[in-house]
């Protein structure tokens, strides 16, 4: 894992204190909120939830367990007027941990972005972190509940997870980004929409430094239809793209189709375990080619919603690279190119295998979600999600999360609160039921114009 400098990190805090500090400056009819969500729950808070249980084999194996205890509050601020919209969030996070794993004690990740808009139809954007600010509409996933990254027209495209600190405390950063888009609306009632952007992500310091470049569109009718595209990191080898297109033209019902290349989203690929240094180590599954499917529907009347998602991969390629050592073996370079699932992914400059890919040569990896969501009553909403991650021809890496929660409005609007139980079964980690955490959160909201 790479380590940013501390002059990096500095420089990013004082980008996001200054953008902030200039909202006050250009504010009209303004618009403040402010969402604060304490417990642990990573969904909103860190990798962790409250308490998880997690086990896993190891190369002589026997099976390894690790206890994590995990607290955290996440601060959100928004920020709108009618030239600009801003946001500011600040995660802290603690984590204590018994058992195998090692993980900072007290992390801190602060992310932001502030977009300016002088004119009717042209914006610009910069942060480190846009959110959702520019995203294809049709690229939401219904069953996650979620808008795909590969939908979201500018993001952090290089995929970094960079920290400055060590084991006990953590300063997470993604860099810093600049973009710009065009929003049209026309057409009867401006019921027509078109929205063009693209920008630039930037990380480095003295020894490193890497870009990318991201574009794409969003174009659709409103309760007619929606479709967009999206090119991330695009002169790059490893560059992803996504396709999106929508129904709308039916009340309360969802349906979204996706095509995607070089699709490597971990949170919808299994893992595969490979033997590394005497112990396991756990990678996610990538494909070049995939193709997936979002539908649900919202029974309003009953407080009912059905939701289910499916992406899978259309061949055994992904996008990898290969490393190339000498007889010594030092590393001479590394490609980017198309690997066949279980080709060699490691050789020797004479081109003698040192390590291949241990997977099915024929496999495929494939993702499915299934989605409930019921009001009990207008204050408590039941929701229980289902997912399955696994590889065709090859059923030994497969990964499944069952996933009840509940949620409860408080009354007085004094915020809300949630709490269920994640059970995983991940047959790469562990034979049998992998983890098992409670999550548990509280969320408040406030808002104010003026």
């Amino acid at each position: 894992m790479k380590i940013i400098s501390k002059r990096i990190v500095k420089k990013n805090l004082i980008c996001l204190f200054l953008i902030f500090c200039s909202v006050s400056i250009f504010a009209e009819k303004k618009k403040l909120s402010i969402k604060n969500t304490f417990g642990g729950d990573s969904d909103e808070l860190g990798d962790f939830d409250l308490y998880s249980h997690l086990k896993e084999k190891i190369a002589s194996d026997e099976t390894v367990e690790t206890d994590i205890f995990a607290v955290g509050d996440r601060f959100q601020l928004d920020f709108e007027s009618s030239l600009v919209t801003s946001r500011f969030t600040l995660e802290i996070a603690y984590n204590k941990s018994s058992g195998a794993q090692e993980i900072p004690s007290l992390v801190f990740v602060p992310n932001g972005f502030i977009q300016l808009t002088p004119g009717k139809h042209f914006s610009v954007i910069a942060g480190n972190n846009y959110s959702k600010q520019f995203a294809i509409s049709s690229g939401y996933l219904a069953a996650a509940d979620d808008t795909t990254k590969y939908a979201r027209i500018l993001t952090d495209s290089l995929g970094y997870k960079e920290y400055a600190g060590n084991n006990d405390v953590a300063l997470f950063c993604n860099g810093f980004g600049a973009g710009s888009a065009l929003n049209f609306n026309f057409g009867k009632n401006n019921q027509s929409y078109l929205l063009l952007a693209g920008g630039a992500m930037f990380y480095g310091d003295k020894e490193i430094f890497d870009y990318s470049l991201d574009f794409g569109f969003n174009a659709g009718k409103t309760d007619c239809f929606d479709f967009g595209f999206v090119a991330h990191n695009m002169i790059s080898d490893s560059k992803k793209l996504g396709a999106f297109a929508g129904l709308k033209s039916i009340p309360n019902f969802t349906l979204n189709l996706g095509f995607y290349y070089n699709f490597t989203t971990s949170d919808y690929l299994p893992e595969y375990r490979v033997e590394k240094n005497g112990g396991y180590d756990f990678k996610k599954q990538k494909t070049k080619y995939a193709l997936g499917v979002s539908t649900g529907y919202d029974f309003k009347k009953l407080g009912l919603g059905l939701y289910a998602d499916f992406i899978s991969g259309l061949t055994n390629q992904y996008i990898g690279n290969i490393k190339y050592y000498d007889d010594n073996d030092n590393l001479i370079k590394t490609v980017t190119k198309t690997i066949i699932r279980g080709q060699t992914s490691i050789k020797y400059e004479d081109g003698v295998a040192k390590r291949t890919d241990d997977c099915n040569h024929n496999a495929i990896p494939f993702y499915a979600q299934f989605r409930l969501s019921y009001d009990i009553t207008k204050s408590l909403n039941f929701d229980c999600r289902f997912k399955l991650c696994s590889m065709w021809n090859d059923y030994s890496q497969t990964w499944l999360s069952l996933y009840p929660k509940l949620s409860y409005d408080l009354p007085s609007s004094l915020g809300k609160i949630s709490a269920g139980v994640r059970l995983d079964m991940n047959k790469a980690r562990f034979d049998g039921l992998s983890g098992i955490s409670i999550p548990i959160s509280y969320t408040y909201k406030y808002k104010t114009k003026f």
